[in-house]
């Protein structure tokens, strides 16, 4: 890429050439709420595509120009011989390529034949289980016990909680409270953003800083008329979270607070706070609904 590229990347999101990591991924995640959003036109879809791509323009430069600086620092105890030094490596380093490309050839052969051989009895375990009730997402600061099972575990132990459903996914997303690993917690974001924005879950599990992080971008079904319906004889005020909506500037309903569940007791999972969300297009609803009233039933007033 050339400068005048990455100029331009900088001009479309708004941002100096100076600007530094943390306000570009801001600015990112600004573009990704918008992108979810149901009242984006043509015209603005292309516009945030444009911006997503100069955000992975500016990113790439940016690892580009870490590794060059690993490269300086590396041949700097040459002084004035750094620039033979690298170029006498690079040299070596060109004709060790066509060994190196041969046992390459022999380790993909090896490594395809056996992925497609368990590829293929991974099909046959997947074909053996039954139909999936629920997807979850499970993303915020949990932590699902290794010591027990790890997350195949805590999918099982969770499914066994809802009478009728035979079989949930569940993908769990680690993201720690802002600020509690300090700029690890950058890698974790840019992790769960990616996730989210790829992902089909039919509900989400969040803890309230990552329900805040997600919610009123679009991402979250408007639950108003379910709780005055099916979840309303289980409700508390307490227990229903809201949002600002991004489409009308309302707030809306968009979480069920599960966290006083003694349901959530017999689960091994480390966090304390437990919000489910449905997602805004979800086809199970139904089940989604089933699910929270299941763990509502148990809440320590319904449960007396």
């Amino acid at each position: 890429m050339n400068k005048d590229e990455l100029t331009q990347a900088y001009k479309l999101l708004g941002l100096p050439e100076n600007a530094s990591r943390e306000e570009v991924e801001r600015v990112a995640d600004v573009i990704l709420r918008q992108s979810r959003s149901r009242t984006s036109n043509a015209q603005d879809k292309e516009q945030n595509e444009r911006k997503l791509k100069a955000y992975k323009l500016i990113v790439q430069a940016e690892k580009q120009g870490e590794i060059a600086e690993m490269s300086r620092q590396r041949y700097r105890k040459w002084g004035k011989l750094a620039g033979p030094a690298e170029r006498t490596d690079d040299f070596f380093r060109l004709y060790k390529h066509f060994v190196i490309i041969g046992l390459v050839v022999i380790a993909a052969l090896i490594y395809g034949t056996t992925a497609y051989l368990d590829h293929r009895e991974e099909q046959k375990r997947l074909a053996a289980l039954p139909p999936i009730d629920l997807s979850i997402l499970m993303i915020g600061n949990y932590m699902a016990d290794e010591a027990a099972g790890g997350t195949p575990a805590l999918e099982q132990a969770m499914t066994a909680q809802i009478p009728d459903f035979q079989r949930l996914e569940l993908e769990l997303v680690y993201l720690p409270l802002q600020g509690e690993n300090g700029s690890a917690d950058m890698a974790y974001q840019q992790k769960a953003m990616a996730i989210v924005a790829t992902s089909s879950p039919d509900i989400y599990i969040t803890d309230k800083a990552s329900f805040e992080w997600l919610g009123g971008g679009g991402a979250f079904y408007n639950l108003d008329e379910d709780i005055t319906q099916e979840l309303q004889p289980l409700l508390t005020e307490d227990h229903v979270i809201k949002a600002t909506s991004d489409d009308d500037g309302a707030e809306h309903v968009y979480g069920i607070d599960i966290s006083s569940s003694t349901l959530l007791d017999e689960l091994p999972l480390g966090g304390s706070e437990m919000i489910i969300s449905l997602r805004a297009d979800i086809q199970n609803k139904d089940k989604a609904i089933h699910m929270i009233k299941q763990y509502l039933e148990h809440l320590p007033k319904a449960a007396e």
